[in-house]
């Protein structure tokens, strides 16, 4: 009897507790943020990456208000924080009402699981 409570609890839903993202890739997160940069610098729309395969989630305030990146540099290789990638990054931006370009060092988090995501940190 014992035998089959256990063979039940293993096939019912909800058993083993939330499925976890597994843990990041480093050389697709790294290769994905730099897609990413690439797109907004060619003046690319960042819901078009939505509609990539594979699909990238992107959020960047900088580039939703409308700002155009000029150029950006990665400054580190990244740093694995459990399913992220952890990347220093320094943008140059033109912004909207054609001022000057502004430097601003921001950080993004790259993730691979289950799609790919990057997320600027907030108060960069």
């Amino acid at each position: 009897m014992l035998s089959w409570c256990i063979a039940l609890c293993c096939v019912l839903p909800g058993c083993g507790g939330p499925a976890r993202a597994k843990p990041v890739k480093v050389d697709l997160a790294r290769k994905t943020l730099t897609q990413v940069l690439d797109h907004w610098k060619s003046g690319g729309n960042i819901d078009e990456l939505r509609k990539r395969k594979p699909e990238v989630v992107a959020q960047d305030f900088f580039w939703i208000k409308g700002m155009k990146l000029q150029e950006y540099r990665i400054l580190d290789d990244g740093h694995p924080e459990n399913a992220s990638l952890r990347c220093e990054v320094e943008l140059t931006l033109l912004p909207e009402d054609g001022g000057a370009p502004v430097k601003k060092t921001v950080n993004y988090l790259v993730g691979t699981d289950p799609v790919l995501t990057v997320f600027r940190e907030m108060g960069g």
